[in-house]
């Protein structure tokens, strides 16, 4: 480290107050993320949509801006103030959130859930760019995989207070309960955190020229086969936990006649526990193996994903949740390892200017295969094989709204149909697996 960089680095606690609002951050978007999967059931059941719309709804609508927006913000993330920009972006997925309480049809939720994408479009960026300029590079995936905790506990929330909170009081009223806190988030951010100088741990680089071009950023991207590749597995890795999560909640009420209590509180104990461990045990596991060769940053989730795929799928197929529960969360926590690896490796590919830009091409790719893809693929393959099971073209029109659940026939079409469709999902996990691999042949002539 240089010796600029020994005497700016940040003193005291602050480093741990940074990360303990950004993992506030974090569990405040994945809440308002995750609760329209916990209350599923009774916004297909009241506004009567098919399991296609309600993946579009969860995935696609939102992955869209939420990936749109995220690479000019993370322009202005690498050129502006990140904690200004952090602070207003809460205040606006927050406030979306809270207005989805009072959607009146399918259309007006669908444009709600888009402004809470165009809001959390900055959450990653700020937070991938504060990072690498307040921790040095062999820390980076270890304080990613603690800020990520911030996502199993929004899961952990968003999905048993959201189900209590639909079951009790309403889905409206749940939007409008979660959404209110991040206003105070967003003062405590603008308040009380300070932006760090870039490149704080670079040498000669503390005070580099303004960002480059987002050509330039594409350019050195498109330079770096590591990056390339362990974007498309990172896209592949979302693609099936987006897409067996979301419908996770749908998936215990239909196959195991669960309340939207009991399944919200499954969905949230899975869910932020698979999170939780696969994050922590990619971030730290990686960070120990890679001292000794850092092509571990891509061997790591390779092996995880080779290993999650036949546990994801057995699970899923167990007739008792007793039993499928514990072999799901087994594989959904192999299947998350991908997380601080990827990001930490992808940021240690690149200039200190061009990482906010970088992390938002990454999460471009990944919310749009994985957030944007993976629900809809898992509704719309879901709609297709109940009407298979069911019988014919007949299901979309004699199983709709409440009588999904009331017939016995169409009950039993879409809980199969759910099943095998996430059983489906889960076999992407071979390609993502593949693409580690082939990073892992270029990541020591990638890295800066």
């Amino acid at each position: 480290m240089s010796s600029v960089a020994a005497a700016t680095k940040p003193a005291g606690k602050y480093p741990l107050w940074m990360v303990i609002l950004l993992i506030a951050v974090s569990a405040s978007a994945f809440i308002d993320r995750v609760i329209v999967a916990t209350l599923g059931p009774a916004i297909k059941a009241d506004l009567e949509i098919t399991d296609g719309q309600f993946g579009l709804l969860s995935g696609l609508a939102f992955a869209l801006l939420y990936t749109s927006a995220g690479i000019p913000i993370a322009r202005l993330a690498d050129r502006g103030n990140r904690v200004r920009l952090l602070a207003i972006a809460t205040s606006i997925w927050s406030l979306m959130t809270a207005l989805s309480g009072a959607a009146a049809t399918y259309v007006q939720l669908l444009l709600l859930r888009i402004g809470v994408g165009v809001g959390e479009a900055a959450a990653s960026p700020c937070t991938v760019s504060l990072v690498g300029d307040t921790f040095p590079r062999s820390k980076r995936a270890s304080a990613l995989a603690t800020i990520a905790m911030g996502s199993s506990l929004g899961s952990l929330i968003g999905g048993y207070g959201g189900g209590w909170l639909g079951e009790n009081l309403g889905w409206r009223e749940a939007f409008i309960i979660v959404g209110l806190p991040g206003f105070i988030l967003s003062a405590l951010l603008f308040f009380t955190l300070k932006e760090p100088p870039r490149g704080m741990f670079e040498e000669n680089r503390r005070n580099s020229a303004d960002a480059p071009s987002f050509r330039a950023v594409l350019a050195q991207i498109a330079s770096r086969r590591g990056f390339l590749h362990m974007m498309i597995a990172c896209g592949l890795c979302s693609f099936v936990n987006f897409g067996v999560l979301t419908f996770l909640p749908i998936y215990l009420g239909r196959a195991f006649t669960m309340s939207m209590t009991e399944a919200g509180l499954l969905f949230g104990l899975v869910s932020s526990f698979s999170n939780a461990t696969g994050t922590l045990l990619g971030g730290f596991g990686s960070d120990w193996a890679a001292k000794r060769d850092e092509r571990w940053y891509a061997w790591l989730p390779a092996l995880c994903l080779l290993l999650a795929l036949p546990i994801y799928a057995f699970g899923l197929l167990q007739n008792d949740w007793r039993v499928a529960m514990p072999i799901i969360t087994v594989g959904a926590v192999l299947a998350f390892t991908f997380f601080a690896p990827t990001f930490a490796a992808t940021q240690n590919m690149m200039e200190p200017r061009t990482r906010a830009s970088a992390s938002a091409v990454l999460i471009f790719f990944q919310n749009v295969v994985g957030a944007g893809l993976g629900p809809l693929f898992v509704g719309m393959m879901s709609d297709f094989l109940a009407a298979r099971f069911y019988g014919g073209d007949a299901y979309t029109t004699v199983c709709s709204g409440a009588s999904v659940t009331a017939d016995p026939e169409c009950a039993q079409a879409a809980s199969l149909g759910i099943q095998y469709a996430m059983v489906a999902c889960v076999f992407f996990l071979l390609w993502g697996s593949f693409h580690y691999f082939m990073a892992s042949r270029t990541l020591k002539k990638d890295l800066v």
